[in-house]
């Protein structure tokens, strides 16, 4: 007997979407797998499913935050070619500007700057953003 993909939003299939969106992996790559639902029926459960929708856009938004983290792993990575680091690096952080304006778009960027007007670069704004989280002042409402 052959199985189709899942239709229903089970426990388990909206845990595992959930995590892989919170480590980065995009939606269209997640339901490329056999077991997944398939993109548009993910899409359907977001518009229908007011509890899913919340889950997916909380671990979409934690997903740009370990990307911005996998940025800095591929930079200080010394295996990695200097013009592949570079290519890598740019994508994750357009990427992250777009999924995650409110945090790393472009006027965020700018809104952070040092008292002589000059950005900060990513490194610095992450590591203000680590301590911002440990000393419980995140301000991410999501």
């Amino acid at each position: 007997m052959v199985m189709g993909r899942p239709t229903a939003a089970t426990p388990g299939i909206i845990e595992e979407i959930a995590e892989r969106l919170s480590r980065g992996e995009p939606l269209a790559r997640i339901c490329d797998l056999e077991h997944m639902p398939s993109y548009s029926t993910v899409r359907r459960w977001e518009a229908e499913n007011a509890d899913f929708q919340a889950i997916s856009a909380r671990a979409k938004i934690d997903g740009t935050h370990f990307m911005a983290d996998d940025c800095l792993r591929i930079a200080d990575d010394p295996e990695i070619e200097p013009a592949d680091k570079r290519i890598r690096v740019d994508t994750r952080l357009r990427l992250i500007g777009k999924w995650n304006a409110k945090q790393y778009g472009e006027a965020t960027l700018l809104k952070h700057a040092d008292a002589d007007g000059s950005k900060l670069d990513l490194a610095t704004a992450l590591a203000k953003r680590r301590q911002r989280v440990a000393e419980g002042r995140d301000g991410d409402e999501g």
